[in-house]
C-alpha cells in the first residue's frame, strides 16, 4: 500500500507542473488517436457496436489506456531525468519500447514498410507480409494485454524512482 501512495505522490508531483501536464495531455491525445487508428482494422474492433470514431468499447478502452500510460511514462521519465540528472533505468525505457512494438506489428503497415526499406520487391512484400503478420494477428489480444502491462510497469518503475529521490519526506 505504501508503494501505491508513493506512486500517487510521484504522479501528483509531476502533473502539478504545468509544462508536464500540458505535455502529458498532448502526448496522450496523439497516442490515443494513433492507437485508435491502428485498432480500426483490428479483430478486437469487429464485435459490438461502434461507440465513437469507428471503435467499439473495448477498442476505445485499449486506445485510451495505452495513450494515457504511454504519455505518463514519457512525461514521468522526462521529469525523473531532469531531476535526477541520470536515466531512470533501462528497464523503464525498455518497457515503453516493448509496449509499442507488439501492438504495431499486427494489421499495420509497419512490416511491409520495413521490407520496402530493406529493398524487397513488391511480390516479396505481398507474399511475406501475411506470413509475418499472421502470428501477431492470432495472438493480438494477449499482445495488447502484455503491452498495457509493460506500460504500467514503466509508470510504476519511474514513479518509484521519482519517489525515492524527488519527494520530500516529512
Amino acid at each position: 500500500m505504501a508503494n501505491a501512495w508513493s506512486a500517487i505522490r510521484a504522479l501528483r508531483l509531476v502533473l502539478e507542473q504545468r509544462k508536464y501536464l500540458v505535455t502529458f495531455l498532448i502526448i496522450g491525445v496523439l497516442f490515443f488517436i494513433g492507437y485508435g487508428y491502428l485498432l480500426l482494422p483490428s479483430s478486437i474492433n469487429l464485435a459490438g457496436p461502434k461507440i465513437a470514431i469507428g471503435l467499439n468499447a473495448y477498442s476505445l478502452i485499449v486506445a485510451a489506456s495505452m495513450g494515457i500510460l504511454f504519455a505518463l511514462s514519457v512525461v514521468m521519465s522526462a521529469f525523473a531525468f531532469k531531476r535526477n540528472g541520470a536515466s531512470t533505468g533501462k528497464l523503464g525505457i525498455g518497457a515503453v519500447v516493448a509496449a509499442i512494438i507488439p501492438g504495431s506489428l499486427c494489421c499495420t503497415t509497419l512490416i511491409p514498410s520495413m521490407l520496402a526499406v530493406l529493398g524487397a520487391s513488391t511480390s516479396t512484400i505481398i507474399n511475406t507480409t501475411g506470413a509475418l503478420q499472421g502470428p501477431f494477428a492470432a495472438y493480438e489480444t494477449p499482445l495488447i494485454v502484455i503491452s498495457i502491462g509493460f506500460l504500467l510497469l514503466s509508470v510504476i518503475l519511474t514513479s518509484r524512482s521519482i519517489a525515492k529521490c524527488c519527494v520530500v519526506k516529512k
